[in-house]
């Protein structure tokens, strides 16, 4: 019985997955060094997980913070992907590569938490956008 439940939660959270994303994580190797140019490169990050996900903002995470001498508002996503993709880690890379609403179309995110539960639906990432 729980698991028709589990089976029907994750089709119907399928549905609901119309944006579409890239999970990314950035490499520990050193940069590279032109050695003609002298300009110094990062490695390419690895992707680990691309297909269908949902950006939904959480308004209840809105918080006030500083930054320098600058008040600002940071407002915290949560961005839903299937339960079956690879493992995802903090300070993980997501990047919306299509959405219908051009506000989160062509965003980039950094994952802040990766929460986990008993009969999982589909994985709620916590992210905030990188600017």
């Amino acid at each position: 019985m729980i698991t028709g439940a589990v089976t029907g939660g994750r089709q119907l959270a399928a549905r609901l997955m119309v944006d579409s994303g890239r999970i990314s994580r950035p490499s520990t190797d050193p940069p590279t060094l032109d050695l003609d140019t002298g300009i110094s490169s990062p490695p390419a990050p690895t992707v680990i997980h691309e297909g269908p996900c949902r950006v939904k903002a959480r308004a209840s995470l809105e918080q006030d913070a500083v930054s320098g001498d600058a008040n600002v508002t940071a407002v915290r996503f949560v961005i839903n992907w299937p339960h079956d993709i690879p493992d995802i880690h903090v300070d993980d890379i997501i990047e919306i590569v299509t959405s219908d609403d051009p506000h989160i179309a062509d965003r980039t995110f950094r994952v802040t938490s990766v929460p986990s539960k008993t009969f999982l639906i589909h994985r709620q990432i916590g992210a905030e956008v990188i600017e």
